[in-house]
């Protein structure tokens, strides 16, 4: 502020001294008048940039600066494969893995090998991916819950083969929101899915799509299913909390009611002598006799938080998965509880798993992704 003869203040012009060097790099502009007229920003993006804009500011860009023009009428091909190759080709110099502490845990962390998929209708796209399953053939069936249909594809190569269900092929019309697949070990790569709207059921398809039974209209709300060595069909339903175990013909076999075991049910599988069922709540894998008894739990710590699911492999090694903070995977001997065999986590941070397949005899893990992709990992078992 300056002082007049008569002792009255007043401000000092706009853009007369020090303290507004700056005016036009900020977008004022100073008449000769001295009235300030605000003039419109320019965004370092966009199309009109003053050219003595860098030069009035007190740093320099490097030589290598520029602005790199956007094609934005770049055509998209929205049916075309999404095999998307991990995009980390970088090499630890040690020969070490790499290992992270995580929710009180050491795991090793892993990068997936690829992935396939992203949101639509089209042939390489989801609009729901809540369940995958392997096939002995080498394919990959992924259940498209909104597009009420399941897709088939290539497990090596990502490309898309067929798909069928509602609208699509004859004897589905009946197919609406499938939820959970299965195949039948041995048995001609038969898939097993369970639908739990509008009424929960169950339909067994050939591998090439073709219908041949459905069965179950009695569920209530069946969460996760399995297929033992036997042919028999494992089906756990959430919140009533009840074991169903039926025939490939569709024959009740055993029922089982295990309110006071289990509180939150979201997977399930078999050694075809005992029952392995995940519990989010409970932070545990419960194990169960064929005859419905309770026989044991595999609980840790830090190591098994909110189980989403659960595959025994080959080696009859016990593979967990859980969404706290990101994917973890955990794996166990399906024998003794205490004895874990591996901890790892992935690299980036996925949105939520939906259901895991497991490639036999080579531990390769496919994930289907709240995301509209399916992630491939190895397993350094």
């Amino acid at each position: 502020m300056l002082m007049n003869s008569i002792g009255m203040s007043r401000k000092r012009p706009l853009g007369c001294d020090k303290e507004n060097v700056w005016p036009s790099v900020l977008g004022i502009d100073v008449q000769d008048f001295a009235v300030a007229v605000k003039q419109p920003r320019l965004a370092l993006g966009s199309a009109t940039i003053d050219n003595n804009l860098f030069n009035s500011m007190p740093y320099s860009p490097p030589d290598s600066f520029f602005i790199k023009p956007v094609d934005t009428w770049s055509s998209l091909d929205l049916d075309r494969i999404h095999l998307t190759p991990t995009q980390e080709n970088r090499t630890n110099p040690t020969n070490q893995s790499e290992t992270r502490y995580k929710n009180g845990s050491l795991r090793q962390v892993l990068k997936w090998i690829r992935s396939l998929g992203q949101y639509g209708d089209g042939n390489n796209a989801f609009r729901e991916p809540n369940s995958v399953a392997f096939l002995e053939t080498g394919k990959l069936a992924v259940v498209d819950t909104n597009a009420h249909c399941i897709k088939v594809f290539d497990s090596e190569t990502g490309q898309f083969l067929y798909s069928f269900g509602r609208g699509r092929t004859a004897g589905c019309q009946n197919l609406l929101y499938p939820y959970r697949i299965a195949v039948v070990p041995g048995g001609d790569d038969q898939l097993v899915v369970i639908q739990r709207h509008p009424r929960p059921q169950i339909h067994v398809f050939s591998r090439e799509g073709e219908f041949i039974r459905r069965f179950g209209q009695h569920l209530e709300k069946p969460r996760a299913l399995s297929v033992d060595q036997s042919h028999r069909i494992l089906v756990i339903e959430s919140q009533v909390q009840k074991l169903h175990i039926f025939s490939l013909e569709g024959k009740i076999l055993s029922l089982f009611h295990l309110n006071e075991q289990l509180q939150f049910p979201t997977s399930i599988c078999s050694n075809n002598s005992e029952i392995f069922i995940s519990d989010n709540h409970l932070h545990a894998i419960k194990v169960f006799s064929y005859t419905g008894e309770y026989l044991r739990q595999i609980k840790e710590l830090n190591y098994i938080t909110y189980p989403t699911n659960i595959k025994l492999n080959d080696q009859g090694q016990l593979i967990t998965i859980d969404n706290h903070q990101g994917l973890n995977i955990t794996v166990y001997d399906q024998h003794d509880q205490k004895k874990r065999l591996g901890a790892y986590t992935a690299r980036i941070c996925h949105s939520q798993i939906l259901d895991v397949a497991i490639q036999p005899k080579q531990n390769v893990l496919h994930l289907a992704s709240k995301d509209y992709r399916v992630y491939t990992y190895q397993l350094p078992l």
